[in-house]
């Protein structure tokens, strides 16, 4: 049987310009390693997997010609690479050089896709990359979106001014896939109409500030996204990079996940004098609280080591390292939401969840219902059993010496 012909042009740009400053290091965030490979080269090679990109561009930091000798370097093996530029001052001026450069190497047809992406997603898949190009290749603007899972606020500084309901809200990732002509067109629109007060953060956005007449006939359509498809903008994400990095490659050939898979998590933490007692997310109010170098709560911190045990990620110290200045006093949830991102991006599903925190004081019981709703709205829809007991004076909580946690997860595979 014949190969099916490939009849659409695509073409990406891969925009690794920035200077990462959320992400400290010597290093800008998209020159960090995964597996001994800077990050944007995890991406360079997903287009080139698809024998429908004809063509990729990678834009560079405008400051670091040294940097871009490297890149040059790293893709020389590429032929589809088809040139590296320095990018501009800000993310639409740098996927602006990209396009002036596709343009000088390629005759580009008014409705060849143009897939532009983050050099910062590294995780970015063959199939998403396919389903944005057949999008755009039926003359629409694609851009892939996430709903999100957590209740969403809207914010006014510190202060909370409404709830927003979340099904009508998405969380856009790259690559965002647009006609070539405009593309074009939004771009000259933006540099000849610059609003400094809403800077375009992404192409759905330039296509957004065009007038209606400028943008008629072309739709913005939603395209399943990939919580795998993480950016890499904090060291932990890169840590969950690495933690996501096994489930790729079971997808290419190793053994297949498990339907379903437990996993285990214990801590302690001795009491400690001037500091508040944070369990399961909630305050308890005068008590000793626990000496750690986040919040310290013990509770969390076995759930979340239950929850990376059942996807086969490590444990906390790994993700969340104890000698990181950034996680010091950090509450403990944001370690869950980021264990709870790591199995949903694996595409499971975390289905209960069994806690006991083992503890002669203080008295738990009139907290547990509050701890249960703090730990749900991270969770999301799971049977989630909280328990509080004591060690009978045995032991060093015995001795109320401090607080130890035990959790159970299991969760199951799509």
């Amino acid at each position: 049987m014949a190969a099916e012909k490939v009849t659409t042009r695509g073409y990406a740009v891969i925009v690794a310009a920035g200077a990462g400053r959320r992400c400290p290091g010597p290093l800008a965030k998209q020159f960090l390693e995964l597996e001994g490979q800077p990050l944007y080269l995890w991406s360079v090679k997903a287009f080139l997997q698809d024998p429908r990109i004809h063509g990729v561009v990678l834009v560079g930091p405008a400051a670091d010609e040294a940097a871009r000798a490297g890149m040059r370097e790293a893709v020389r093996a590429f032929p589809r690479v088809l040139a590296v530029v320095a990018g501009g001052p800000t993310r639409t001026d740098s996927v602006a050089c990209g396009i002036d450069a596709l343009t000088e190497q390629v005759a580009l047809a008014d409705n060849d896709p143009v897939l532009i992406h983050d050099g910062a997603r590294p995780l970015v898949s063959a199939e998403l990359i396919a389903r944005i190009i057949d999008e755009t290749a039926a003359g629409r603007v694609a851009i892939p979106v996430t709903t999100p899972t957590a209740t969403v606020k809207q914010l006014d500084r510190n202060t909370i001014l409404k709830t927003l309901p979340r099904e009508t809200l998405g969380l856009a990732q790259t690559p965002q896939g647009l006609p070539c002509k405009l593309l074009l067109r939004a771009l000259e629109y933006y540099r000849r109409h610059p609003d400094p007060a809403r800077p375009a953060t992404d192409e759905s956005a330039l296509v957004e500030a065009l007038p209606e007449a400028l943008r008629k006939g072309f739709n913005i359509v939603a395209v399943a996204g990939e919580t795998r498809n993480l950016k890499i903008t904090f060291p932990e994400d890169l840590r969950l990079a690495r933690a996501l990095l096994p489930q790729s490659l079971q997808e290419h050939g190793s053994f297949p996940a498990p339907p379903f898979a437990t996993g285990f998590g214990y801590d302690v933490h001795a009491f400690a004098n001037q500091r508040e007692l944070v369990l399961g997310g909630v305050k308890i109010p005068q008590h000793t609280g626990l000496a750690g170098h986040s919040d310290a709560d013990v509770l969390v911190h076995a759930l979340v080591d239950a929850i990376l045990g059942a996807v086969g990620a490590g444990d906390i110290g790994q993700l969340f390292p104890d000698h990181d200045p950034a996680y010091k006093d950090m509450c403990s949830l944001r370690f869950l939401e980021k264990a709870v991102e790591l199995v949903r991006a694996q595409g499971r599903l975390l289905l209960a969840a069994d806690i006991t925190v083992v503890a002669e004081t203080p008295k738990l019981a009139p907290h547990i219902p509050a701890m249960r709703n703090c730990l749900l709205e991270v969770l999301g829809p799971c049977q989630l059993n909280l328990k509080a007991t004591t060690s009978e004076g045995l032991g060093f909580t015995g001795r109320r010496e401090g607080i130890a946690a035990y959790a159970i997860v299991t969760v199951a595979a799509p």
